[in-house]
């Protein structure tokens, strides 16, 4: 499952930063081409300058026999520039000891993935961000900028996304009605199509996200939230 989804940060024009959250939980209702799959749970905490991140996909009903439960985790630092992860770890149940890892050494600039037991190094270019802090990069902004272009890490390789922010609209979602921002992908015919959808009401959290990939249309749509700033 990829529906959990990236969003980084190199931005052309550097946004003006919001306090960071926290801590927070929110539930989403994770559907797979329509039909209900499951929950998706995300998790944040902040102590100090470090945070934790996790996202952990429950399928439910007859699903939770057949697929397995996959967790997203992340772990850096808040800078003043955004999220500076450190370590970033994909498992699911049915291979827990075999997990896919990404470790951002910032110091000396490489970044590392670890998959399917191979080990490979490359440049970490500067604001590099992970599948999982991507979406949470626009709750330190106090500003939504138009235009954002970032490198983002999977665990196996690195990829450019550049986003591009549509008119404002409010949708409705099973937690209620929300005025958002979608943040749109400018993706290649081969590559995923993404949006993900801002509620500023709710502190630049993503309220909607849908991946469009070759085996089908991956969407959340949040249900709960709680939620606790600095």
């Amino acid at each position: 499952m990829k529906a959990f989804i990236a969003l980084v940060l190199v931005l052309i024009a550097p946004p003006i930063l919001a306090k960071s959250p926290q801590q927070f939980e929110l539930v989403y209702r994770f559907t797979f081409n329509g039909h209900y799959v499951g929950e998706v749970t995300d998790r944040f905490k902040r102590e100090g300058s470090h945070y934790q991140l996790t996202s952990s996909a429950k399928p439910k009903g007859n699903l939770a026999l057949l697929l397995p439960l996959l967790t997203l985790s992340s772990e850096g630092e808040v800078q003043a520039q955004g999220f500076a992860p450190i370590r970033y770890q994909q498992a699911n149940s049915y291979a827990p000891n075999k997990p896919t890892i990404a470790r951002f050494d910032w110091p000396k600039g490489v970044l590392t993935h670890e998959y399917k037991g191979r080990t490979v190094q490359t440049e970490l270019p500067k604001g590099t961000l992970d599948s999982l802090t991507q979406l949470y990069t626009f709750t330190l902004m106090g500003t939504l900028p138009q235009t954002i272009e970032f490198p983002v890490s999977n665990g196996r390789k690195l990829i450019t996304y550049h986003y591009e922010k549509q008119p404002a609209e409010r949708i409705t979602t099973p937690m209620g009605s929300f005025e958002v921002m979608e943040f749109r992908r400018i993706a290649d015919p081969d590559e995923n199509a993404i949006s993900v959808w801002i509620a500023p009401g709710l502190n630049n959290l993503p309220v909607r996200i849908k991946v469009r990939e070759d085996a089908g249309t991956f969407e959340q749509q949040l249900i709960r939230i709680n939620y606790r700033s600095t």
